[in-house]
Parts: C-alpha cells; structure tokens; sequence
C-alpha cells in the first residue's frame, strides 16, 4: 500500500473526531452493563433460583437508567453524524438503511422498557418480575436482534 494511501485512510484526529470517539466507547460499554446484565440473569441467577434483584434492586436499576441515557445520546448523535456525513459526500443512504435503523432503534427502546421495568418498583414491574424468565430470554433474543442489526449497518459504506 502506498504512503498516500495510508495517509488518506488515516483519520484526522481533532475534537470532532475525539467526542466521536468517546461517545463510540460510552455506547459499547452502556450496551454491555445493560445486555450483560440481563444475560447474567438470565443464564446464572434466575436458573439457581436466585432473585437477580434482592437488595439490589435501586442499584440495578440506577444503571439501567444511566446506560440508557448514554445509549440514547451516543446513538443519536452517531446516527446524525452518519447522516451529516452521507449528505455532505452527496450519496443518500439508501433506504434499507433507514429501515434497518429504525427496528434496530425500535427494538433497542423495547429491550430498555424491559431493563427499567424488570427493575422497576411498581405493581407493573412486579407483574412482570413474575415471569422474569421468560422476560429475560425475550430481551436476549432482542439484545441478539440488535447486535445482528448492528453489524449489517456496519457494513453499509460511510
């Protein structure tokens, strides 16, 4: 590969490209507490029996909402870059993307309705703490969903 080459792929580290950066690591790491969470649960202490959520259940759900914060401004801001950056090169990105983002989005909501409200404080969170099993494997079929989802949109070019 030429040096011009290199050069030309190399990013042009300033501000900009920092806060991408950090937002980028501030998404990972909120996806990881959230979906980590819920896997733990689901595969170690609900099949022992174990209430995931005894004593702990305001801690839990203290990163459930800081996670989802993160996970709604990074993610925004993400996609506004990308959609900055298709109509500053004047190549629209096509609609299958558009679609592809909209359930990874629509389905990334649900899995952090099913997060708060798994440890939620109210009678409707006990309703659904009754069957927190099948709860969890919907929100890790859903975590699956968007990890799939993500990786497609990965591919479109920028």
């Amino acid at each position: 590969m030429a040096l011009e080459t290199l050069a030309q792929a190399a990013p042009v580290i300033d501000g900009k490209f920092v806060l991408y950066v950090v937002l980028r690591i501030l998404h990972i790491l909120s996806a990881i507490i959230l979906v980590g969470g819920l896997f733990y649960s689901k595969t170690i202490l609900v099949p022992a029996g174990v209430d995931p959520y005894a004593g702990n259940r305001q801690a839990w759900a203290r990163w459930v909402g800081m996670a989802t914060l993160f996970l709604l401004v990074s993610g925004l801001v993400n996609f506004m870059s990308i959609m900055n950056s298709a109509k500053a090169a004047g190549t629209p990105l096509p609609s299958t993307y558009h679609a592809l983002f909209g359930i990874k989005f629509l389905l990334g909501l649900f899995l952090m309705f099913l997060a708060a409200i798994l440890a939620g404080k109210t009678a409707l969170a006990e309703k659904f703490r009754k069957r927190m099993g099948s709860w969890l494997s919907v929100a890790w079929t859903t975590s699956l969903a968007i990890v799939i989802i993500g990786a497609l949109l990965r591919t479109f070019p920028r």
